[in-house]
């Protein structure tokens, strides 16, 4: 997606808000997040952050975020701590306009913002001061300390009330404004973050997400950082079939912007790779088919029916994947992804007293991975928790007479970390279910979102469940 800064005339029209998002590129040392203050986890290069995660760094760390439009590239050093109040974009008529709120509780970190579209704000709060940040090149800790190595920011004492134009060169410490020493500069604008690798033709590598975007050559006056379009915010999940002789790779509206439903692809010219092999034109043949919601997706194909990776491949949980697609623009864009293999059914097990009456229900979802459970796991979660999902016997629950209880638990496999378990039982602990021939979990249709990809499909059909002795 490519903006040019508007100049002369300004329109006014009702603005779409929709959440921003900062893409972590790289992580060096031991980094976590945290999505609501509590719950920490180790963060990687790929994970999507939003308005309200917390990012820390270890003492021997620092991490490297891709903010897009709402402020290009920030990096955190060692032992930083660093929350994005809000990450917003307002689509307008014109260019889409940024905001970007963030509160550094601790640390340092270096900030390398291109020209932000005309009504856009980038805050960033410091338990000594604020600071309003232009087109900037800056490096600022949590004691209030700053220097700009180009550009300005509009800095606010909390101690005076003081409101200074901190310049290209200038620094503010102390209360006081000063020349910041070549030496301060030289290691400020070292530390700083860069454009991508290759710019304009580099290789997103996110480990488990997926992003596109494309460059244009335009003026460097008018230029807006591209934005990542990311596949509806989870792992891709292979299509049914997940074997050595065919892959299914999902796009988005923006990433197949460039392809025809019907056109084929070679391998070569693709530089497909699969388990980090290349993969020969003779073996394979890439075909772009319609995708569920009006979507696309690449299908690989073995042109003799004869597996074209490792046999491995079919039991595995996670397949790397990499594959150059063309965009729109006449570019191409190296984008490498780890497969996941498809959502295996829930498991059923219906506790029994020695009359053979059911006195619980335990269903056990499917290993999710950490990024879908970042985005899935609270609506799945809810779905399994809604007594109105599910039929005993053809018969929908009752409210009034049965609990139904969901938790989220570890599984143990770092590729699908995560899984919902789900208890049924009566609200009496006397009473039971009676004898249960057939369980069924139907959740509510998905809305489908057109250029993005819905969660993993979980239905249980009328099943009849293991049976297990109460205790057992």
């Amino acid at each position: 997606m490519v903006g040019l800064i508007a100049t002369g005339l300004l329109f006014t029209a009702q603005a779409n808000t929709r959440d921003g998002q900062a893409l972590v590129q790289a992580v060096n040392g031991e980094a976590t997040f945290s999505l609501d203050g509590s719950k920490w986890l180790p963060l990687q290069a790929g994970h999507l952050l939003k308005t309200g995660a917390v990012v820390k760094t270890g003492a021997d760390s620092r991490a490297d975020l891709f903010l897009g439009i709402n402020g290009s590239l920030l990096r955190l050093a060692a032992n930083t701590e660093l929350k994005f109040n809000n990450l917003a974009v307002k689509i307008s008529p014109i260019e889409p306009i940024a905001v970007t709120e963030m509160e550094l509780r601790r640390g340092r970190v270096i900030g390398n913002v291109r020209k932000l579209p005309m009504g856009s704000k980038y805050l960033l709060k410091t338990p000594k001061g604020e600071a309003d940040v232009k087109g900037t090149v800056y490096d600022i800790n949590a004691d209030g300390e700053l220097i700009v190595v180009s550009g300005k920011v509009n800095y606010t004492d909390n101690a005076t009330g003081k409101e200074v134009v901190i310049a290209s060169g200038e620094k503010y410490v102390g209360g006081r404004e000063l020349k910041a020493a070549d030496d301060e500069k030289a290691e400020s604008a070292a530390s700083a973050p860069t454009n991508a690798p290759g710019f304009p033709g580099f290789t997103i590598s996110v480990p488990l997400r997926q992003g596109v975007w494309e460059n244009q050559a335009i003026d460097p006056t008018q230029f807006i950082s591209p934005t990542p379009t990311f596949f509806g915010g989870l792992v891709p999940r292979s299509g049914s079939e997940f074997a050595p002789d065919r892959l299914e790779i999902p796009l988005d509206a923006a990433s197949g912007s460039g392809l025809a439903i019907g056109q084929e692809l070679k391998p070569s010219d693709s530089n497909l790779k699969v388990l980090g092999k290349a993969i020969s034109d003779d073996d394979v043949i890439i075909v772009v088919e319609e995708a569920p919601g009006g979507g696309k997706k690449l299908v690989v194909k073995s042109k003799t029916g004869a597996p074209f990776a490792a046999a491995d491949v079919a039991g595995a949980n996670a397949v790397p994947v990499s594959v150059a697609i063309p965009t729109s623009g006449g570019n191409s864009v190296s984008v490498e992804v780890n497969l996941v293999a498809p959502m295996k059914p829930p498991s059923l097990i219906t506790k029994v007293d020695d009359t053979g009456a059911a006195k619980s229900i335990h269903i056990a979802t499917d290993g999710f991975t950490a990024d879908e459970a970042d985005t899935y796991l609270a609506t799945i979660q809810e779905q399994f928790g809604n007594l109105d999902n599910f039929e005993i016997n053809g018969e929908t629950l009752n409210a009034d007479e049965v609990d139904i209880i969901t938790n989220v638990v570890p599984t143990g496999d770092d590729s699908t970390p995560y899984r919902v378990e789900v208890v049924i039982k009566p609200k009496d602990p006397d009473a039971d279910l009676g004898a249960v021939g057939e369980i069924a979990f139907v959740p509510p249709p998905v809305e489908v979102v057109p250029g993005e990809i819905p969660p993993p499909p979980i239905v249980v059909p009328p099943t009849p469940p293991v049976v297990s002795p109460v205790g057992g």
